[in-house]
């Protein structure tokens, strides 16, 4: 017995040398916070030389970083890649020396400039248009102001025009070239390699040339117009050629307060320097911004 209340004295005496136990828990509760603050510290360290480095290197900065990386996220539906811009017709007669320069597709409305030499040019387009006169065989008429036009019907909901100068091409010729005009795509040149957008928002008009290229995205709540109309609930993106270093710009003045507008704009400087523009007035910023990184220049 005596052996054993010499144990028992002995752990009462070293039970009151342990520490606290919530001394000790609160101990390791501090160290934590204090891991945590010193990994925040680092962390944010790294984004600002992140931030600094993409700057100097030219990078233009879309959103911040708790805003949606993809336009998913942003728009709330998957996205997809736009097709390629096409004429949807060919030509199959075009004189020699002439190329497009250039195009514009709006609904049922095409149409494609291809300029000669001299100044010479064609208008081409194909449209629904609705006059019955217009047939398979085709129609000249002389335009006011030195014009000459052919029509021709190569679809039941389909005529050509070829529109030219009255001394450019003979009547004929300019017939013949209507005639010759097939419903089959054309690819076209765009300053645009790759652009999504949200799948609910489709082309309604895009043009384009050799310096510039436009084109506006729609949701399924605005009507399909020829030719567009501006909606709010749209969105247009355009793209123009580098910006001279120096530029003169034209101002007027009017006593007359224009409506204020609030638009929602990004604008990127892409590859090459071809300055990318995207806006809306009605729909979502986050939409605006994920359109204008998904673009890659051609």
């Amino acid at each position: 017995m005596s052996e054993m209340r010499n144990l028992r004295e002995a752990l009462k005496t070293r039970e009151a040398l342990a520490p606290d136990p919530d001394a000790v828990l609160a101990g390791a509760h501090g160290r934590i916070r204090r891991r945590r603050a010193q990994r925040r510290i680092a962390g944010a360290a790294a984004a600002v030389a992140v931030v600094i480095a993409g700057v100097a290197a030219g990078m233009t900065v879309l959103r911040p970083s708790d805003e949606p990386e993809s336009i998913e996220a942003a728009a709330g539906a998957a996205d997809l890649p736009l097709p390629a811009p096409a004429l949807p017709f060919t030509v199959g007669d075009l004189p020699s020396g002439f190329e497009l320069s250039t195009w514009t597709v709006s609904g049922s409305f095409a149409s494609g400039r291809y300029n000669g030499s001299s100044g010479n040019y064609l208008e081409i387009s194909v449209s629904d248009y609705p006059d019955r006169e217009v047939g398979e065989s085709g129609m000249v008429t002389d335009l006011a102001g030195g014009g000459t036009q052919a029509k021709v019907r190569i679809a039941p909901d389909r005529v050509v025009s070829v529109l030219t100068k009255t001394w450019q091409i003979p009547d004929i010729s300019v017939l013949r070239i209507a005639r010759s005009v097939r419903l089959v795509p054309t690819p076209v040149h765009s300053m645009l390699r790759s652009l999504r957008a949200p799948a609910d928002l489709t082309v309604r008009q895009w043009s384009g040339g050799t310096e510039y290229e436009y084109l506006t995205l729609c949701p399924p709540e605005v009507q399909t117009q020829s030719p567009a109309r501006p909606d709010g609930r749209c969105y247009s993106v355009s793209v123009a050629g580098p910006v001279p270093a120096t530029t003169t710009r034209a101002t007027t003045s009017t006593s007359v307060p224009a409506p204020l507008i609030t638009v929602k704009t990004v604008r990127r400087i892409l590859d090459g320097g071809t300055v990318l523009m995207v806006d809306t007035e009605d729909g979502e910023q986050a939409v605006v911004e994920a359109i204008a990184a998904s673009a890659v220049a051609g």
